[in-house]
């Protein structure tokens, strides 16, 4: 018999298994490694998303109460409500309402370009409530600003400079001075965010260090 030569001399066993064994190693650390780029792109959008919400609802704070304005209301029932509350009885889970001015009115309807809203903590989902006139209607609309959330309270900072947890101004004109909102959402660190009520032009309070001098 003739001897093989070595140019056509096939792989061995233990060659194969070898090689083998070296693409399975490849494929598993390519796999590994789309499955680990996947995983970072989904945790970067469901990131993003977040500060979108948080962003949409900061901005929507900061817009309405930045034009808050002192006009109390009557709710259906012709019933004075002052100018900023932190609850009603006709809005369960209210967190706090008020009046804001400027109002939008791009398609020139007959209304005031005043409006009242208010925010309302409901099945988990921090909303938005508008009227669409000021005095005696129920709310008409109710935008979710933010799912998830198991807990929301607000302190209000009063004439005075103090951070206070409830809003009961014997004057149904006053406006707090300021805002903090804390929220805690499901499997999330707390978010506290601070907000300016109105322009600002009223008279501020003495610091501690003025009153002393005096």
């Amino acid at each position: 018999m003739k001897a093989v030569r070595q140019s056509e001399a096939g792989f061995t066993l233990i060659e194969l298994l070898v090689a083998l064994a070296i693409f399975a190693l490849i494929s598993v650390a390519g796999v590994m490694l789309l499955r680990s780029g996947s995983d970072t792109q989904i945790a970067v959008k469901k990131r993003l998303e977040d500060m979108a919400l948080s962003h949409r609802l900061a901005n929507s704070l900061e817009g309405d109460l930045a034009q808050a304005i002192a006009r109390p209301v009557r709710d259906q029932s012709g019933q004075i409500i002052p100018a900023f509350t932190q609850s009603e009885a006709s809005v369960p889970g209210a967190l706090f309402g008020f009046v804001r001015a400027g109002r939008s009115n791009f398609d020139g309807a007959p209304r005031a370009g005043l409006q009242r809203v208010a925010y309302m903590l409901e099945g988990g989902a921090l909303k938005r409530l508008s009227w669409p006139m000021l005095d005696g209607t129920a709310p008409s609309d109710a935008a979710t600003l933010l799912e998830d959330v198991t807990s929301a309270t607000v302190e209000f900072r009063d004439a005075k400079g103090a951070w206070r947890d409830d809003w009961t101004a014997t004057d149904a004109d006053a406006l707090p001075r300021a805002i903090a909102l804390n929220v805690n959402l499901a499997g999330k660190p707390a978010q506290r965010m601070l907000f300016l009520v109105g322009a600002q032009t009223r008279i501020a309070p003495p610091s501690v260090e003025t009153g002393a001098a005096e």
